[in-house]
């Protein structure tokens, strides 16, 4: 297996794992802040273990090794987290995920902009066919979009789209360490801002799933860009978008519309075809 097609395999599963963590924040139906205290609690430890797991006794190297850049990292991707969950309590699951799916876009724009990783064509081609395909989804629904929930999915993108940059800038350093950071910032944004910190038994258990899931998927996610450029990385986030619409639908009936079903369709092939036509030109 080339590093190229190691690299896709890695953001897919990252992004796969993502999938269930928006329902999960809306199940566990309580105080924003302070589900985002529970969960920077929880990610952080979930962090530590996976790390710990895989390099024993060297943890603590691993976790100094990141320096000031993966600090930075580390920051823009808590500010990142802190404004989706944030968005998710204003608007629907689905205008979130959907805004957040143009993230291909604003990755790209910024690695051309901060590391000179200017995307190639077929790749430009592509995310302008998911964008055709989020249009479509978004042409089913016809909610007034929440202003508040539209600019804080806004800034979360931003935030991200500065991570990845950053994260393939320093690509020779292992930056999973620096998503203890991000659940600090997520946890501290949470103890400045909830009035208590009481979440009941069902509730806890939705944050603690989420917090789990939010390790292991960040953790790949944090690798990908080590194998492939971040703009890459970022194309299969509008995946995440149409799992999560679906698990939506599934568990909490939040019902897509047939414009949701096709446009989502037009996603998931357009990313199937652009990871079997960059892994075949990296083996050529």
């Amino acid at each position: 297996m080339n590093n190229h097609l190691k690299g896709l395999l890695i953001a897919f599963f990252g992004v796969l794992m993502l999938t269930p963590d928006p329902v999960l924040v809306r199940l566990a139906d309580a105080d924003t802040f302070t589900i985002l205290f529970w969960r920077g609690i929880f990610y952080a430890l979930g962090v530590l273990v996976i790390l710990f797991a895989t390099y024993r006794k060297n943890t603590f190297k691993e976790l100094k090794n990141i320096g000031m850049p993966g600090i930075w990292i580390g920051i823009l991707s808590g500010i990142g987290g802190v404004t989706f969950i944030a968005a998710i309590q204003y608007t629907s699951i689905a205008k979130v995920l959907v805004i957040i799916s143009t993230a291909p876009m604003v990755v790209a724009i910024i690695s051309w902009a901060l590391i000179n990783e200017k995307p190639k064509l077929y790749t430009w081609i592509s995310m302008l066919i998911i964008v055709t395909g989020i249009y479509i989804v978004m042409k089913g629904d016809t909610g007034a979009l929440n202003v508040m929930g539209s600019s804080l999915a806004v800034i979360s993108i931003i935030a991200g789209g500065y991570s990845f940059a950053l994260t393939r800038k320093y690509s020779n350093v292992n930056m999973v360490p620096a998503m203890i950071v991000n659940a600090l910032v997520v946890s501290c944004v949470g103890l400045a801002f909830s009035s208590s910190f009481y979440l009941p038994f069902d509730s806890l258990m939705y944050v603690i799933a989420g917090g789990i899931l939010l390790a292991i998927a960040f953790s790949l996610i944090t690798l990908a860009p080590r194998f492939i450029p971040a703009s890459e990385v970022a194309m299969f986030m509008p995946l995440g978008t149409i799992f999560g619409i679906i698990s939506a639908w599934l568990v909490i009936n939040e019902q897509p519309s047939s414009s949701s079903i096709l446009g989502g369709s037009i996603v998931v092939i357009t990313l199937f075809f652009h990871a079997w036509y960059s892994s075949k030109l990296q083996t050529k």
